[in-house]
């Protein structure tokens, strides 16, 4: 019996969609890849194939035989199945622009099998910092004595959540609003849609279809 642990995550890549494949993820720790293609797709970059060759054994590459009508969507949901049924504990994350994938994504969740669907490559918990960044991590502020550590407008954001279970937003636009009046005066648009992402990160909330929000505790 092998002594290789199974790997952590599961990553589908449906680039037929995304169209672009971010190599310097492929060959993290206990990462596995499967990137499908779809039937008309023939040609690959140069430094993507060679980075497949150095880490074959972490990367499953699909190409469909023929074409049709979510023939992609429903080739990933059968690797994707296999998967689960084989590592149960595993997280899968699904690299697509496609929010018909949503729905599987909640099942699955619904299932206690963490999942996500991420538009691009950059929110994967395992990527790097997005190239080009050079800002230095903030250190952390020590508040003076007698004073309270400011809350994290995430915790602050779910503790007011779970207040109105029965009233929460049905609609990012909404949900926004609503998280940028909690956040005081000073906030502004993009900090209220920052914190939506976080939500969304964190696995708290799904945005489908139509920006309907779904919320998961």
């Amino acid at each position: 019996m092998s002594d290789t642990p199974a790997p952590l995550h599961h990553v589908f890549v449906d680039f037929e969609n995304i169209h672009h494949v971010d190599v310097s993820v492929i060959g993290a720790r206990s990462v596995n890849f499967t990137i499908l293609l779809g039937a008309s797709q023939t040609r690959l970059d140069v430094g993507l194939v060679e980075k497949l060759l150095a880490h074959a054994a972490s990367v499953q590459l699909i190409r469909l035989a023929s074409s049709g009508r979510n023939a992609l969507d429903l080739t990933l949901a059968y690797y994707l199945g296999r998967t689960v049924s084989t590592h149960p504990a595993a997280s899968i994350h699904i690299i697509s622009k496609d929010t018909g994938f949503d729905p599987l994504v909640e099942h699955l969740r619904s299932r206690h099998i963490h999942a996500r669907r991420h538009d691009g490559f950059d929110t994967l918990p395992f990527s790097g910092q997005p190239k080009g960044s050079t800002i230095a991590p903030e250190a952390p502020k020590t508040p003076k004595a007698g004073t309270a550590a400011p809350e994290d407008p995430l915790i602050r954001a779910l503790g007011h959540l779970r207040k109105i279970v029965a009233t929460r937003p049905k609609r990012k636009r909404t949900l926004v609003s609503q998280l940028r009046t909690l956040l005081g005066k000073d906030a502004t648009e993009a900090d209220a849609v920052s914190l939506v992402e976080r939500l969304q990160q964190a696995g708290h909330i799904t945005i489908g279809e139509k920006d309907v929000v779904t919320y998961h505790d």
